[in-house]
């Protein structure tokens, strides 16, 4: 057991990520979350892929290494946008936990932000990570509220379930999604809000029309095996939201789809379900205010 006397920086160094290439970090995050709750693995690839769509700096970002043998014990990352930064991939590899390792990389975060003009620090846990939550708790986090991971897998709809009150339906390219992404709701976790998307690119769109004369819209990032990020006009009547997506995968059902952080008692939720969707996991939000 470790002594509570014995502070962090008595184990760890560290180093910026900006520092390490692409396959390095993709290798070290997968040594530090191969046991965890929901595994992740990332390859050099996917790694570029997110730290450009979630406005990771690099340089804030840190790889802690052991003080003695100089190898790899952690990684964390942080996203920076105006005056607030995001926490994530934080891991510890297994066989230098217990040695303050995940205290030690929340620090040098929290620290940055600090001393860089943020106000709030936000972060999301998977819900039944206790150990990271009460870390979190103790640096002085405080819980927003609980958020739903939602998959549906490739599967064509079942026709007598299709709704028959549609009109239209009209496709866009992501140059013409300002006009509806800048009437999106005013509230979207990190991995969900508008500059991600933008920064993820692939995004296309479907406007529908209803026989009532309803319109709604619903915007998403198509990739050649999943489908992401679908974010749907506000406001409108439950049977739209089921309208936009049973047209959405009419269109992709060869598509794998995942849905990231909708907030639990959000009435998008229930459409999700209605057209084949299933609650994979949960996390929970949570901010420090600086």
């Amino acid at each position: 057991m470790v002594s509570e006397k014995i502070r962090p920086e008595d184990f760890h160094i560290a180093v910026p990520t900006s520092e390490y290439t692409d396959d390095e970090l993709a290798e070290i995050y997968n040594s530090a979350r191969v046991d965890y709750i929901v595994p992740m693995p990332m390859n050099g690839k996917r790694m570029r892929q997110y730290i450009d769509a979630y406005d990771i700096d690099l340089d804030a970002s840190v790889v802690s290494l052991d003080i003695e043998d100089r190898v790899p014990t952690g990684i964390i990352m942080l996203g920076v946008r105006d005056n607030r930064s995001w926490i994530t991939r934080l891991g510890v590899i297994p066989v230098k936990r217990r040695r303050k390792t995940g205290q030690f990389l929340m620090n040098r975060m929290i620290e940055f932000s600090q001393s860089n003009n943020i106000d709030v620090i936000q972060l999301e846990v998977i819900k039944g990570n206790e150990p990271a939550k009460r870390l979190f708790e103790k640096l002085g986090f405080e819980f927003i509220q609980e958020l739903l991971v939602i998959r549906r897998p490739p599967s064509k709809l079942d026709e007598s379930q299709l709704l028959d009150n549609v009109a239209q339906v009209v496709e866009y390219d992501q140059e013409d999604l300002d006009q509806f992404l800048t009437h999106r709701e005013a509230y979207a976790s990190w991995l969900e809000e508008t500059g991600s998307l933008k920064n993820a690119g692939s995004l296309k769109g479907l406007e529908v029309t209803l026989t009532s004369g309803e319109t709604g819209w619903v915007v998403f990032q198509r990739s050649p095996f999943q489908l992401q990020h679908i974010v749907m006009k506000p406001d409108v009547s439950h049977t739209m939201r089921v309208a936009m997506l049973q047209q959405l995968h009419l269109k992709y059902y060869l598509q794998d789809s995942k849905v990231e952080n909708i907030p639990s008692d959000h009435p998008t939720w229930k459409a999700f379900q209605e057209v084949g969707y299933f609650e994979a996991f949960r996390r929970l939000e949570m901010y420090l205010y600086l």
